[in-house]
C-alpha cells in the first residue's frame, strides 16, 4: 500500500523575524519623527514672531481718527491673542472679530473691508464712512444721523450747521433710528425744500407718530416760519406748488411775516401770516 505524502512544515528562521521586526520598527521611528518635525515647524512659523503683522495700513486725513482707530485695532489684537493662538500672525488674525469690534466702536463707520498683504506682512484697512445729514440731540448731548437713518454717534464742530430732528429718541450710537421709508422722506424734504429760494431748512420736529412710524412733522426754517406736512404728502410735487404760491402770491418781502405754511393737502397751500 503505498504511504501518503506528507510535506514537511516550514518553519521561518528566528534571525530573519528579529530583522523584519526591527526594520518596521525604524520606519515607524522615522516617519514619527517626520511628523514631529512637521508639526513642530508649522508651530514654529505660526507661533514665533517670524510672520507676525508688521503693520497696519489705513489712509486717513484726519490724523485723530486715524489714531484712535488704529489704536483700536492694537487693542483688538492683543485681546484675542492667547498662549494657544497667535493672533499677531499674519495668516491667523481673526479679521471677523476685528471688523465686529470696530464696527462697534465706530458707528460712523459704514463699511470696512480688510485686506492681507503675505509678502510684506501687513494688513490694509479700507473704511469708508457715513454721511451725516442730520442732528438729533438729547438733553446736552447731540448725535450725528446718518442718510442712512443711523446714529453715527456723538457730533464734531463741524456739524453744527446741520439741521435738527425733534420729537424722537436718538436710540444708541450704532443703531437705526428710522425705517427706510422714513428716512427717504426726510431726505427728500431737505432736498426738495433747501433748493427753494428764501427756504433754508434749519430743524424738523416730528409732531405725531403711529407704531413707531412718522405721522406728521413741522419743518422749522431759519426764516421763522415753519412748513406743515404728513407722510402722504408728495414732498416733490407739493415743493413745486409752493414755489408758484411763492412768485404769485407770497413774494420774499413778506416771508418774514410768515407764521406757517400748510402743504398737507394736495394742490392746496395753506398760509398764515403773524
Amino acid at each position: 500500500m503505498r504511504k501518503s505524502y506528507i510535506p514537511k512544515t516550514y518553519y521561518k528562521s528566528p534571525a530573519r523575524n528579529s530583522r523584519k521586526k526591527t526594520s518596521n520598527v525604524f520606519v515607524a521611528f522615522l516617519k514619527l519623527l517626520l511628523f514631529l518635525t512637521i508639526v513642530g515647524g508649522v508651530a514654529y512659523i505660526l507661533y514665533s514672531p517670524i510672520l507676525n503683522i508688521r503693520s497696519f495700513n489705513l489712509n486717513l486725513e484726519d490724523t485723530n481718527l486715524k489714531q484712535d482707530i488704529l489704536a483700536k485695532v492694537d487693542f483688538s489684537v492683543q485681546d484675542n491673542s492667547y498662549w494657544w493662538y497667535n493672533n499677531q500672525n499674519i495668516f491667523l488674525l481673526r479679521s471677523d472679530k476685528l471688523e465686529q469690534f470696530l464696527l462697534k466702536e465706530f458707528p460712523n463707520i459704514k463699511t470696512l473691508e480688510i485686506k492681507r498683504d503675505i509678502l510684506s506682512q501687513t494688513i490694509n484697512l479700507n473704511i469708508n464712512f457715513r454721511t451725516a445729514i442730520f442732528r438729533i440731540c438729547e438733553s446736552e448731548n447731540c448725535y450725528n444721523i446718518s442718510e442712512e437713518g443711523v446714529n453715527m454717534g456723538f457730533n464734531n464742530p463741524d456739524s453744527e450747521v446741520l439741521p435738527i430732528i425733534k420729537g424722537i429718541s436718538p436710540k444708541s450710537p450704532g443703531e437705526s433710528i428710522f425705517t427706510s421709508r422714513e428716512i427717504s422722506w426726510l431726505k427728500n424734504i431737505l432736498q426738495e425744500y433747501n433748493q427753494i429760494d428764501g427756504v433754508k431748512i434749519k430743524s424738523i420736529d416730528i409732531q405725531q407718530r403711529s407704531q413707531d412710524s412718522i405721522i406728521s412733522v413741522f419743518v422749522y426754517t431759519e426764516q421763522g416760519y415753519y412748513i406743515m406736512l404728513d407722510l402722504d404728502t408728495d414732498v416733490i410735487y407739493q415743493a413745486q406748488v409752493l414755489k408758484q404760491v411763492f412768485i404769485s402770491q407770497i413774494p420774499l418781502e413778506k416771508r418774514s411775516i410768515l407764521e406757517y405754511i400748510d402743504l398737507r393737502i394736495k394742490d392746496r397751500v395753506y398760509y398764515k401770516f403773524k
